[in-house]
């Protein structure tokens, strides 16, 4: 029997809806196209438009996604307040990945419509309601209004069960942990992303999950780590067209001090946001450019890099990060002034929020532009303040910054044993840049380095290395295969060739056997 139009539409929406979440959003349009040629309800009519709307974006990502997106949840609420509510944050979102390419009072509109549409934060505990009108109010009146409220997001969204509902909710709680610096918290909600996208196949989520992951990892100077989940966002995006930019993989090619590919993806990145009206892949350029040059001691290209975000730093996120690298580098090419203006900027996105590692921050900029005894008691609280944060690339890079200024004082024992340590946590992330900056203090200060060769001289295949590296972590054949999107047949076949060419026996030696391994070492 042929179903009523209104069942077939009902059937042909959900279908696409399965469609999008899966990845395949071009087939989710195609579906769409036949669900309007029938007569459909209001309703039906407000779904299509909305679905349209959110596919538009995943497949092009361009300046027009949040129009279309706030136009959807505006014909949906007085049809459905909740589906329309959860609209409004997709197209904040999207015009918050504007910024300063986007719309303005575009991103006021959506904030104040959300204002609207939601109960006032002493009036509800729900996360999802919370983080909305948080991000609002960071929308329309800044963040020291809406920090209160931002905290209270987080804490809901941490101390809550999983649950795939909040899933498309949990990018905003992300963001919101990296604007109150709080890494724990961005570990937690990050893993969690992951796992939620996985376990219900959200394929269009699943990126953008795994690109705050690699955030995380890189960060925690687990580079390995940060490489396998950015080869699996590459392989994810290979299959679906997803026009995710490389995010994660440009600020791991920076902090691993690989300036050819990471000038490359920068140049990329740049061209593309403004060609799509993405600030925030500018702000990503940037920031990565930032961090590459000074790893390599190319202060005045880490200075011309950083001051371009001076401007934007109102957007938080990747752009008040960027001002740390800003002190960083013009101090080191003795432009006083424009440190100065880059910390004082610092201060105003890091003393508000208070916490550990935002003190830390602030702790380590301004001891580069102390004098001396108050230059050393604030390195080592910044020292002190990352070690407990279990963050171990800042604390080799504060280690290094201390020790460079021990050197320039004269004391060249205390420098030494401060640059050792820098050195060691610094190789052992595989953050080769700031690794090298360290040794080549260290022999300023008259240390003999000792050359370690590498391990195995094998070279291993892209696809080898992705196998072994997802390996290493205890994922079985069918689980790496479903990552890699190929069959565990093949994932055995490659593992064979891993093992060989590692000279190795069982998975339990693949992890320091992979150590300090990267991409460049893998054959062509």
């Amino acid at each position: 029997l042929t179903p009523s139009p209104f069942r077939r539409g009902q059937r042909l929406i959900a279908a696409a809806e399965a469609k999008h979440d899966a990845g395949a959003s071009d087939e989710a349009l195609h579906l769409l196209g036949t669900a309007r040629a029938l007569p459909l309800t209001a309703l039906q009519e407000a779904l299509v438009v909305r679905l349209r709307a959110r596919a538009g974006y995943a497949l092009r990502r361009d300046r027009s996604g949040a129009q279309h997106l706030l136009d959807a949840a505006r014909g949906l609420e007085g049809l459905d307040p909740v589906l329309a509510r959860d609209t409004y944050i997709e197209a904040l979102a999207a015009a918050t990945y504007g910024g300063r390419l986007g719309d303005a009072e575009q991103v006021t509109a959506v904030a104040h419509a959300i204002l609207g549409a939601t109960p006032a934060a002493e009036g509800t505990d729900r996360a999802r309601d919370l983080i909305l009108r948080g991000q609002a109010l960071l929308a329309t009146e800044g963040q020291a209004a809406a920090l209160p409220t931002l905290r209270r997001a987080q804490r809901a969204f941490l101390e809550q069960a999983p649950d795939f509902l909040e899933l498309h909710w949990m990018w905003f709680a992300s963001r919101a942990a990296q604007d109150l610096w709080d890494p724990a918290g961005l570990r937690a909600l990050a893993d969690r992303q992951v796992e939620l996208a996985r376990a219900e196949g959200f394929v269009t989520v699943l990126p953008i999950a795994l690109s705050l992951l690699v955030l995380v990892q890189t960060i925690d100077g687990d580079l390995d780590a940060a490489e396998a989940s950015c080869d699996e966002i590459d392989a994810i995006k290979e299959v679906t067209g997803n026009p995710l930019p490389p995010y994660g993989r440009l600020l791991l090619t920076a902090y691993r001090g690989q300036a050819d590919e990471a000038e490359r993806l920068a140049e990329r990145l740049r061209a593309d946001g403004l060609a799509r009206g993405e600030g925030q892949a500018l702000s990503a350029a940037n920031f990565s450019e930032a961090v590459l040059y000074n790893g390599l001691g190319r202060f005045t290209e880490a200075v011309a890099s950083g001051r371009r975000e001076l401007p934007y730093t109102h957007e938080l996120n990747l752009a008040m990060r960027t001002l740390l690298e800003l002190v960083e580098a013009a101090a080191h090419t003795g432009e006083r002034a424009l440190a100065e203006q880059a910390l004082e900027q610092l201060a105003d996105v890091t003393r508000p929020v208070g916490t550990s590692y935002a003190l830390a921050v602030l702790a380590m900029a301004e001891a580069q532009l102390s004098a001396k005894d108050d230059a050393e008691k604030l390195f080592l609280d910044a020292i002190k303040r990352f070690e407990h944060e279990r963050i171990p690339i800042w604390v080799g890079r504060c280690r290094l910054l201390y020790g460079e200024a021990l050197n320039r004082q004269g004391r060249s024992d205390e420098a030494r044993e401060q640059l050792r340590t820098a050195h060691r946590l610094l190789t052992a992330c595989g953050v080769n840049g700031f690794a090298q900056r360290a040794a080549d203090e260290l022999r300023a200060s008259g240390e003999t380095l000792r050359v370690h060769p590498r391990g195995s001289a094998a070279r291993l295949t892209e696809q080898e290395l992705n196998v072994a590296r997802l390996a290493r972590e205890g994922l079985t054949n069918r689980e790496i295969g479903a990552r890699l999107f190929i069959s565990a047949h093949t994932v055995e076949y490659h593992l064979r060739k891993v093992f060989v060419k590692l000279r190795i026996k069982r998975r339990t030696e693949l992890k320091p056997a992979l150590a300090g391994l990267t991409a460049t070492e893998s054959s062509p």
